[in-house]
């Protein structure tokens, strides 16, 4: 049986291959042989880190490091590289650039805490800040900001932790002034709701509409439900009224009143196919007629209830508008 390899190449391509191995191995070999060129010398300067400016100082770089590095005849120790000059005139500028960081870091700090509302850049950069946290600062207040602690410091832009840790033993904070309010004089308050109450059934369209969110529609359908009942007997029966929102019934409570008594409805006398009321549908006046023609005239309140025992809640809602009396 013959074996299948499918991991293997052909003769072609294994040719192909050390060719190729070959060609680079000898182009290697050429590059060693072939004189070089000049080549370019550059040098890198140490990197400006602000807080490495006294390292930066002891590690100097000596005359016998540099003609270590630049061997080549073309460049002796009083001939360097241009490259090399200016990273020389770097260095001379990063040494005036940060000696002044030093003078400002030598400030003495202030005898005594210094209100940080009234403190001016000078007093804040003595307590450790920095200049343009310290600007930061000034800014905030003259825009009206108040800084009554750590946490209102911390706030400010460029505000860290470690200026605030050197500074906080020489701040005093802020105290921000207390809005005061208009004292509400409650006799008067009052009164004025007492004087501007509108009684409910009493009440014209023209009164209803002067209340908050009382347009001439609302106004009318108040005045017809008060008709269609008998006058409110108190002011949460607004709720009832079709279309009147919840929220406008809680803005006119306090500007409503309810007085008077309602129209009753006499029971006995009244012809009950005729009868039409928000509390009487017609299925309860349907009970009422045939408890009349059963049992007679309804004497008193218990007679009304025994028309529907399973559920008399109807009956509290209706009962202050019946009169049991005969004419």
């Amino acid at each position: 049986m013959n074996k299948e390899y499918h991991y293997t190449i052909s003769r072609t391509d294994r040719i192909y291959l050390i060719a190729f191995v070959s060609i680079l191995l000898g182009w290697e070999l050429i590059k060693e042989i072939l004189p070089s060129g000049e080549r370019s010398f550059s040098y890198i300067s140490p990197p400006r880190v602000h807080n490495r400016y006294h390292d930066f100082k002891k590690n100097t770089y000596s005359k016998k490091s540099f003609s270590k590095k630049y061997s080549n005849d073309k460049y002796s120790i009083n001939n360097p590289p241009n490259t090399f000059t200016s990273s020389l005139n770097n260095e001379n500028n990063f040494e005036k650039k940060y000696s002044s960081f030093e003078e400002e870091q030598e400030l003495t700090p202030p005898s005594s805490p210094i209100p940080i509302m009234t403190a001016s850049i000078e007093e804040l950069t003595s307590m450790g800040i920095s200049k343009k946290v310290s600007w930061h600062i000034q800014k905030f207040i003259s825009a009206g900001g108040f800084i009554t602690s750590d946490r209102d410091l911390l706030k400010i832009y460029g505000m860290d932790s470690l200026q605030l840790v050197n500074a906080s033993p020489y701040i005093i904070y802020g105290i921000k002034p207390a809005v005061e309010q208009p004292a509400l004089d409650l006799k008067k308050e009052s009164f004025l709701s007492t004087a501007n109450s509108v009684d409910l059934n009493q009440a014209s369209v023209e009164d209803l509409e002067s209340l908050s969110g009382i347009g001439t529609v609302l106004a009318n359908r108040i005045i017809k439900y008060r008709d269609a009942i008998g006058g409110f007997l108190n002011t949460d029966q607004l709720k009832e009224c079709y279309g009147l929102p919840p929220e406008t019934i809680e803005k006119i409570k306090n500007q409503v009143t309810v007085s008077g008594s309602p129209h009753l409805i006499f029971i006995n006398n009244i012809n009950l196919d005729s009868l039409s009321h928000p509390y009487l549908n017609k299925k309860l006046i349907r009970l009422i007629i045939a408890y009349k023609k059963q049992h007679g005239d309804f004497k008193s309140a218990e007679d009304f209830k025994r028309i529907y025992p399973p559920d008399s809640n109807w009956c509290s809602r209706i009962l202050p508008y019946i009169s049991f009396d005969v004419r």
